[in-house]
C-alpha cells in the first residue's frame, strides 16, 4: 500500500501529485481537477483492492450534500477513463466490479518526498582521432538542418490591424461566409431575420431577397455561387439558395450541422436519428451514406473540411478537437485545451484553420497555421485576439492574409416595462444583468451578469451585493431561490451541463446533479423537498434512436430521481407556486404542456397563432399561480389563464433588441414580485471586422 505521506504516485505514463491535486502525463499537466482527482486519489491509496461505491460516496460527498450520486460517480469514472484512453471492457487502470465498486489494477510506484532526482551520466571522454573531421561534419549538418527548418518552419499568424467593415448598429448572429469578394451573414432588422451581404472592403449592407421564413446562412459552395441556408430550429430544413438571385431548393429531410463537401457535389450533415456518424449525400438526398464515425457523442457539433476534401476536423462533447481523413481513418486528437469551440473554418487556400473559443464572457479567435507544417509534428493553436471585442465567428480570405470576423461588444440594460407609458424604464439602475429571480419574501434578487455569466444577489435597491460564483464556473443560467430563501439552485451551461446549489450568504457551490443526462432548468417544489429538472438522455444509451429528453423530479431526502410519466420529448419544467402543476416546453418549442400532479396527466395549452418557425420560450408562473407567462418571437410576451384560458398579448416590443445574460439568445424575460415584465435590453454593438494577418 502506498505510503500515505508520499506526495507523488506514478503509474504508467501518469504521475499524481497528491498535495496539489494535479495529474501529469509524461511531465505535462492535464486539465483534470476536483472530484475526479479525489476519486483517483482514493483508488491509488489502495491499489488492487475493491473500493466500494459507498466508500467513494462517503469520501467525496458529505452526508448533508444533495447530489445524484449514481450519475455523478459514473461521470467522474468516465472522465478518468477518457484521460487514460482506456475501455471499460478492457481496463488497464480502473476495473469495474458491477454493482460493487472499482479496483485500481495498474502497477503503482511511490515517489517519496526525499527521493533525489538522478543525475545524468557523465559523457565519455572525447575520442582524439579524427576529431577535426567530426566537428566539421557536425557544423555542416547543423547549418543544413537550420536552413531546412527555416524554409519549412511552422509560420505563426499574428494580427497586425483591425478594421470595421459595417456600421449598421444592428444585431448580427450565426455563421459568416465569403466568396472572396462578398461576406454573407444574418442581421436582425425590425425584429426580423435577414440574409445580409457586404463587400470584403466594407461599405453598405444590403439584404438578399428570399421568401424563406427566418433564414440563417450556414455555408457557401466552393465556387461561391450558392448559399446553404437553414430555417427553423435544428434539426430542421436546409435549402440551397443561388446568389445573387434565384429560387431556393430544399434538401430532403430534417438534419443538423449541414455543410458543403469540397471537391464534390455533395453535402455533409448529422441525422437526428444517429448522432454518432457524419453522413454525406447528393443535394437531392440521393446516394446517402455514412462518412465517418465520431469517437464520442457530440453535444454541439462544429466541423470544417479541408479545401481539397481530404481531411476533417471537428469537436466533441469532452472538449477535444479531432482530425481524421474524410473516410474516418487516421483519427487522432488535435487539441484538448479548450472547454468549448465554435464556428470552425478552413481557408480555401489551405493556409489557416480558424475557430473561436469563449472564456470569461469574451469569445476570441484562434488559428492553426497550415503553412510550413513539419512532418510528424502536430500544429498548435495560436490565440489571435484578446478582447475586449467578443468575436463570435471568423472566416479567412482565400490567401489567408485577412480574417473576417463577427465582433460583438456585449452590454445589456435590465429594464422594467411600464404598461401605461408603453415603454421600458431602467431597473436596478439598468445593470448589465438578467436571468433574475426574487426571494420568497420579496426582499432579495438574484441575477446573472452579462456577458460574464456570474451569479450575484442583492437587495432590491441594489445594496448588499454579493458575488456567488466566479470563473471558471459558468456561464450560469436560471437561478432559482429555495422556498425558505436560504439557497439558490442554478444551472451551469457548458459542454457538460450541471446543477448546483449555493447558500444565499455565499460560500462554495455544491454539485447537485450532473452526468450523461445533461441536467438543466432546476425548479423547486413549493415545500422545498423536491427539484424538477429537464435533460437529454443522449449518452445514456449507445443507441442514438433511444436518445430523448424528459422531465425528472429529484427527491432531496433520498437523493433519487424519477421520470415524470409521459414527459419524453419535453424540457424546461416550471413548478407552479401552489404546487398543483408543472409546465414544460416541447423539444421543438412549438408547444407548452401542463402536467397536473393530481391526475398525473399532460395537456397542451392553447397558444397564439404563430408563423412557421416561430417558437415559444421562457415560461413563468404568476406569483398566485393563476397565470402562465411566456415569450414568443419576435419579443412578444403573452399571459395565459390556468388551466383553460386563452393567450392574451401583454407586451409587444418587435424591433427592440433584447439579450439573454451571458448566452447567444434573445428571448429572456422575467417577472418582478408583483408580476411586472423585466427584459434585458441589448445595448451592445454587432459589426463585421477585417483582421490583417502576418506570418512570423
Amino acid at each position: 500500500m502506498p505510503d500515505p505521506t508520499a506526495q507523488k504516485i506514478r503509474f504508467g505514463a501518469f504521475e499524481l501529485d497528491r498535495h496539489s491535486g494535479e495529474l501529469f502525463k509524461h511531465g505535462r499537466k492535464l486539465k483534470l481537477q476536483g472530484q475526479p482527482i479525489a476519486v483517483l486519489t482514493l483508488l491509488l491509496g489502495r491499489p488492487g483492492e475493491l473500493i466500494t461505491r459507498e466508500e467513494i460516496r462517503k469520501h467525496i460527498w458529505p452526508e448533508d450534500t444533495f447530489v445524484d450520486f449514481e450519475h455523478s460517480l459514473n461521470t467522474h469514472i468516465k472522465k478518468l477513463r477518457q484521460v487514460f484512453d482506456e475501455d471499460a471492457e478492457r481496463p488497464r487502470y480502473i476495473e469495474t466490479l458491477p454493482r460493487r465498486g472499482y479496483r485500481f489494477v495498474a502497477q503503482v510506484e511511490v515517489i517519496t518526498n526525499e527521493e533525489a532526482v538522478p543525475r545524468p551520466p557523465s559523457p565519455p571522454p572525447p575520442k582524439q582521432t579524427r576529431w577535426k573531421y567530426t566537428v566539421a561534419a557536425a557544423i555542416l549538418l547543423a547549418v543544413a538542418s537550420a536552413a531546412l527548418y527555416w524554409i519549412y518552419r511552422p509560420r505563426t499568424p499574428v494580427v497586425t490591424g483591425i478594421h470595421q467593415l459595417t456600421h449598421t448598429g444592428r444585431q448580427k448572429f450565426g455563421h459568416l461566409v465569403t466568396d472572396g469578394t462578398r461576406l454573407y451573414f444574418d442581421e436582425i432588422n425590425d425584429g426580423e431575420s435577414h440574409l445580409a451581404e457586404v463587400s470584403t472592403a466594407g461599405g453598405e449592407v444590403s439584404y438578399l431577397g428570399t421568401q424563406l421564413d427566418h433564414p440563417s446562412v450556414r455555408d457557401i459552395s466552393p465556387n461561391g455561387s450558392e448559399l446553404l441556408v437553414s430555417t427553423g430550429p435544428s434539426p430542421g430544413p436546409f435549402w440551397i439558395l443561388p446568389v445573387p438571385a434565384g429560387a431556393p431548393r430544399r434538401i430532403p429531410g430534417e438534419i443538423s450541422g449541414c455543410s458543403f463537401l469540397p471537391s464534390s457535389s455533395q453535402v455533409v450533415y448529422v441525422q437526428p436519428s444517429d448522432f454518432l456518424h457524419l453522413f454525406a449525400s447528393d443535394i437531392d438526398g440521393g446516394n446517402a451514406h455514412p462518412l465517418l464515425q465520431l469517437p464520442h457523442d457530440p453535444v454541439t457539433l462544429y466541423f470544417a473540411i479541408s479545401p481539397d476534401g481530404s481531411t476533417i476536423r471537428y469537436d466533441t462533447a469532452d472538449g477535444k478537437i479531432w482530425e481524421s481523413r474524410i473516410d474516418g481513418t487516421q483519427k487522432h486528437v488535435l487539441s484538448h485545451a479548450f472547454r468549448e469551440t465554435n464556428c470552425m473554418d478552413w481557408s480555401a487556400g489551405n493556409k489557416l484553420f480558424l475557430f473561436t473559443s469563449p472564456s470569461d464572457g469574451v469569445s476570441n479567435v484562434w488559428a492553426i497555421s497550415e503553412s510550413g507544417r513539419l512532418r510528424g509534428r502536430e500544429p498548435q493553436p495560436v490565440q489571435l485576439t484578446f478582447g475586449p471585442v467578443s468575436f463570435q465567428c471568423a472566416v479567412a480570405s482565400k490567401d489567408g492574409e485577412e480574417i473576417y470576423a463577427l465582433g460583438r461588444t456585449r452590454r445589456g440594460e435590465l429594464s422594467i416595462y411600464d404598461a401605461q407609458a408603453g415603454m421600458f424604464r431602467k431597473y436596478l439602475d439598468g445593470i448589465s444583468a438578467g436571468s433574475t429571480d426574487f426571494s420568497p419574501d420579496g426582499q432579495w434578487v438574484a441575477y446573472v451578469t452579462h456577458p460574464q455569466g456570474n451569479l450575484w444577489r442583492s437587495r432590491l435597491d441594489g445594496s448588499d451585493r454579493r458575488q456567488l460564483t466566479s470563473s471558471p464556473m459558468g456561464p450560469i443560467i436560471v437561478p432559482r431561490w429555495s422556498p425558505d430563501g436560504r439557497l439558490l439552485a442554478f444551472m451551469e451551461w457548458g459542454v457538460q451541463k450541471k446543477i448546483y446549489v449555493v447558500s444565499a450568504d455565499g460560500g462554495a457551490p455544491m454539485l447537485l446533479l450532473s452526468g450523461d443526462f445533461q441536467p438543466a432548468d432546476p425548479s423547486w417544489s413549493p415545500d422545498g423537498k423536491f427539484l424538477a429538472y429537464g435533460g437529454d438522455a443522449l449518452g445514456m444509451s449507445r443507441n442514438p434512436k433511444e436518445a430523448r429528453s424528459e422531465i425528472r423530479i429529484l427527491d432531496l431526502s433520498t437523493k433519487q430521481s424519477k421520470t415524470v410519466p409521459g414527459s419524453q420529448g419535453m424540457f424546461s419544467p416550471r413548478w407552479s407556486p401552489d404546487g398543483h402543476y408543472l409546465v414544460a416546453l416541447s423539444d421543438d418549442q412549438n408547444q407548452l404542456l401542463l402536467y397536473s400532479l393530481a391526475s398525473q396527466r399532460w395537456q397542451p395549452l392553447v397558444l397564439p397563432i404563430q408563423s412557421r418557425g416561430t417558437r415559444v420560450a421562457s415560461p413563468h408562473w404568476s406569483h398566485d399561480s393563476r397565470y402562465l407567462y411566456f415569450v414568443s418571437a419576435p419579443n412578444k410576451v403573452y399571459k395565459l389563464g390556468i388551466p383553460g384560458g386563452q393567450p392574451e398579448l401583454i407586451v409587444s416590443v418587435a424591433g427592440t433588441d433584447t439579450a439573454y445574460a451571458a448566452m447567444p439568445w434573445n428571448s429572456w424575460f422575467g417577472l418582478t414580485p408583483d408580476d411586472h415584465i423585466l427584459m434585458l435590453l441589448d445595448r451592445g454593438v454587432d459589426e463585421i471586422y477585417a483582421l490583417d494577418v502576418a506570418y512570423r
